[in-house]
């Protein structure tokens, strides 16, 4: 469960893709609008599929983060999770031209590197970064499945560098 309410935020439910049998028998590609997406939100809210009800965004995980960095507001959808290989990983994907670039997103971006391994930086146009600038990689990777739809979630936070929570 969210440690903070999405309020009028619904960035996840048309800019992440699902796979199919989670919200309809086919996949539902990134950019495109939940079949249960509405005006007013999500039309199935209370019975909302588990991937929905399992998925918090880096914003939803950090009460401390003003709510100028949600992601309908900054246009920057954040994730951070704990990956197999014991590394805590972030990924910035930019929703607008620009975003990763702002005053927000430069802020955005360091309170990430302070508590991740990595950060990846994804444009509007799909170009990936891997800050501190290791790489570049200008070709789209195509992934099999998103990496946020696993059977088991980790919630234990001594993976996290340092061990401190998300703020």
């Amino acid at each position: 469960m969210a440690n903070r309410p999405c309020g009028a935020c619904t960035v996840c439910c048309t800019w992440l893709p699902i796979p199919a049998g989670h919200v309809g028998p086919e996949d539902k590609p990134a950019g495109v609008d939940c079949p249960y997406l509405t005006c007013a939100g999500c039309r199935k809210y209370e019975n909302r599929p588990i991937i929905c009800r399992r998925f918090e965004c880096a914003f939803l995980k950090a009460r401390a983060w003003p709510v100028e960095w949600r992601p309908d507001r900054s246009g920057l959808l954040c994730l951070s999770e704990s990956l197999p290989n014991g590394l805590w990983g972030s990924a910035v994907y930019e929703l607008a031209a620009g975003r990763l670039d702002s005053p927000v997103g430069r802020a955005i971006i360091k309170q990430l590197l302070e508590q991740s391994n990595f950060v990846v930086l994804i444009t509007q146009d799909g170009r990936r970064t891997l800050r501190p600038g290791l790489r570049m990689d200008t070709k789209p990777e195509r992934i099999p499945r998103p990496h946020f739809v696993q059977n088991h979630r980790p919630k234990d936070s001594s993976l996290r560098p340092h061990n401190r929570p998300l703020p």
